[in-house]
């Protein structure tokens, strides 16, 4: 199978600070791709609607966010035939088993629970990488669903 070669990638994250570390692990692991980031729901759909349509190889995207939450933008991705295949890991602080299971059975394709360091951070985020690469859109069973170190 054919490796995915990342050029863009959206994290959507009203967390000011998470935007930072998560740049930071992308300037040092992933230098050569492109990070756009919006601060709520609302402004990932704009984006992702365009004008300029930014191609984006995968969305991180936390669940609490203000106006569009994260299942929200989920579910408009996942209805709308111009961005249902976008490629959605799930960024955020909940490890609630019902909210995994949700965003399973709503079609993102991985669940990521934000760790407290720095290079857990890194590592998950490089796990991350690595899985979407190797298995590029397919929804993986339930089991390799949640992404942990």
């Amino acid at each position: 199978m054919k490796q995915k070669i990342f050029k863009h990638i959206l994290l959507a994250d009203d967390d000011l600070d998470d935007c930072d570390f998560f740049s930071e692990v992308f300037t040092e692991k992933f230098p050569e791709v492109k990070l756009s980031v919006s601060n709520n729901g609302e402004a990932l759909i704009t984006l992702l609607e365009g004008p300029p349509k930014p191609e984006a190889d995968l969305i991180f995207l936390d669940l609490n966010m203000p106006i569009l939450s994260g299942a929200e933008c989920l579910r408009k991705i996942r209805s709308s035939p111009e961005l249902k295949s976008h490629i959605i890991i799930i960024f955020t602080t909940s490890s609630n088993p019902s909210d995994i299971q949700k965003m399973y059975a709503m079609g993102a394709n991985y669940f990521i629970t934000k760790p407290v360091s720095y290079q857990d951070l890194i590592q998950l985020i490089d796990k991350a990488m690595h899985l979407v690469s190797d298995n590029n859109a397919e929804q993986p069973s339930f089991e390799n669903f949640y992404i942990k170190i």
